[in-house]
């Protein structure tokens, strides 16, 4: 987990999108209101986001929308369900930390998950978690990306490799 001071340290292409969007909603010295962040900004974007709200006493995450992308590689729909409802069988990320530093630092956080794809290959995803306000001083929740495409290409040659081992010889 690493806190984002410059988009420079961003590799995806989408996160650094989604981070220069959110620092532009940033009042000074501040983070965004949840109101200030308008889908319609950001429409390429929208598959990939969740925006979750956060509790307190105890830190709890529930999951306010869930973009399409995001349900289809995790297989299931979680808008609505908290975090700890919804721990994948192979999970491997520090989500609640990640949640809990980003809100409590009231700072930009990006982590790198590993994804067990198949008992011999993981993959890695990089996720963004980015604190949002009701009332700019309290981030009670977050706006975050989750970035597939290493995800993505590595499942790709896996297929590709299953695939090729299971053909059937030309006769």
């Amino acid at each position: 987990m690493k806190r984002i001071t410059d988009e420079d340290e961003i590799e995806s292409a989408d996160i650094r999108a989604l981070f220069r969007y959110w620092r532009s909603k940033c009042p000074e010295g501040g983070i965004p209101r949840r109101a200030d962040i308008d889908p319609v900004d950001i429409p390429r974007l929208m598959p990939k986001l969740l925006i979750a709200d956060i509790e307190r006493n105890p830190f709890r995450v529930r999951y306010r929308l869930v973009g399409t992308r995001i349900v289809e590689m995790t297989g299931f729909e979680f808008t609505g369900r908290y975090l700890d409802e919804i721990a994948l069988e192979d999970y491997e990320g520090p989500f609640q930390e990640c949640y809990q530093t980003a809100c409590e630092t009231k700072s930009p956080i990006i982590t790198r998950i590993s994804w067990s794809l198949t008992p011999g290959l993981t993959a890695e995803y990089d996720v963004c978690f980015l604190p949002l306000s009701d009332d700019g001083e309290t981030a009670n929740m977050a706006l975050s990306l989750e970035c597939y495409q290493k995800v993505e290409r590595d499942f790709t040659l896996l297929a590709g490799r299953v695939y090729t081992a299971t053909k059937c010889p030309d006769r």
